[in-house]
C-alpha cells in the first residue's frame, strides 16, 4: 500500500511539472505573437469588416453615381435658353436704370414693331449678347463715336441674375440701353410668340432683305415670327432711322439723369445715406 502511494505521489508531481511547462510555453507564444504584431481575429470582427467594406464599395458606386447625373444635369443646363427658365417678377429690378417714362415706352414698341418688318432687331439674352460683342470696345481714343446699337431690356425679370450684366456689358462696348417694365409687352412689340427679356435694336437692317437673305431669314424665324394680318403698312427704312436716332439720344440724356449721379456717387439718396452715417457715428 505504501509503495502505491508513493506511485500516485510521483503521478502527480509529474502532472504538474508537464501542467506548468505546457503554460509556460503558451505564455511564451502568447507574447511572441503579441511582439511580433500577428493578432488572430475574431469570427465577428471579420464579420463587421466585411460589412464595412461592402458599405464603403456601395458608397463609392452611389457617389459616382451621384457625379455623372451631375454632369448630365450641368450639360443639360449648357443647352438650356436662359429665356425658359425667366418668370415675370411682382416688382422691377433694383437696378432698372434708366427707366423710361410713360411716353418712351410707346415710342420704343413702335420703333422695335418697324425694326422687326425691316430685320433689325436682335431678340433673346443669348442673341443680344452676341450682338453686342460683336461690337467694338468702347475706349477713351475712340471719343464721340456714333452707338452700335440700342438695347431695351424688361425690368420686370425673376431671377435677375439673368440680365444683371447687360448694362456694364453696354457701356463697354458704347451701347445706349433703356429699361421697360413689361417683359410680355416687349415680347408683343418684337412680333414673338414668347415674352422677352432683352431687345437689340441696330440702326440699319439686314442686307438683301428682299432677296435670298430675306427668304432664308423668313424661313428661321418661323417659329418665332408673327404675322400682323392687320398691318400691311410698309415702313420705310429712312423713317425707321430718324426714330433710332432719336430714342439713342433719349437713351443717353436718360442714361445721365438717373444713372451717372450714381456712378458719381452725388445722387440725392446716396447723399441722404451717408449723412445718416455720419449722424450714427457721431452719436
Amino acid at each position: 500500500m505504501a509503495a502505491e502511494d508513493k506511485v500516485e505521489v510521483v503521478d502527480d508531481k509529474k502532472l504538474k511539472k508537464e501542467k506548468k511547462s505546457k503554460d509556460k510555453s503558451e505564455k511564451k507564444e502568447k507574447k511572441r505573437s503579441e511582439s511580433d504584431g500577428i493578432r488572430k481575429e475574431k469570427k465577428d470582427k471579420k464579420k463587421d469588416k466585411a460589412r464595412q467594406d461592402k458599405l464603403a464599395r456601395a458608397l463609392d458606386a452611389h457617389l459616382q453615381a451621384d457625379a455623372a447625373k451631375s454632369f448630365e444635369a450641368q450639360d443639360e443646363q449648357d443647352d438650356v435658353d436662359p429665356e425658359d427658365i425667366i418668370k415675370p417678377a411682382e416688382e422691377l429690378v433694383p437696378f432698372a436704370l434708366p427707366l423710361a417714362d410713360e411716353k418712351t415706352h410707346k415710342k420704343i414698341y413702335k420703333l422695335i414693331k418697324k425694326g422687326a418688318k425691316l430685320k433689325s432687331i436682335h431678340r433673346g439674352v443669348k442673341e443680344c449678347e452676341k450682338a453686342i460683342k460683336k461690337c467694338p470696345p468702347k475706349t477713351a481714343a475712340s471719343g464721340e463715336t456714333p452707338a452700335p446699337g440700342l438695347v431695351i431690356i424688361a425690368g420686370d425679370i425673376s431671377p435677375m441674375d439673368v440680365i444683371m450684366h447687360f448694362p456694364i456689358l453696354c457701356e463697354e462696348h458704347g451701347v445706349p440701353y433703356l429699361y421697360v417694365r413689361s417683359r410680355a409687352d416687349l415680347g408683343v412689340a418684337a412680333c414673338t410668340k414668347r415674352a422677352t427679356s432683352v431687345v437689340m435694336l441696330k440702326p440699319e437692317g439686314k442686307k438683301n432683305a428682299g432677296g435670298e437673305g430675306g427668304a432664308k431669314d423668313k424661313k428661321k424665324d418661323a417659329d418665332t415670327e408673327m404675322e400682323d394680318a392687320g398691318d400691311d403698312k410698309k415702313v420705310s427704312a429712312e423713317e425707321y432711322l430718324e426714330a433710332w436716332k432719336e430714342l439713342v439720344k433719349t437713351a443717353e440724356k436718360q442714361w445721365k439723369i438717373q444713372v451717372q449721379p450714381w456712378v458719381k456717387g452725388t445722387h440725392p439718396l446716396q447723399i441722404a445715406e451717408r449723412e445718416r452715417a455720419r449722424q450714427a457715428a457721431r452719436a
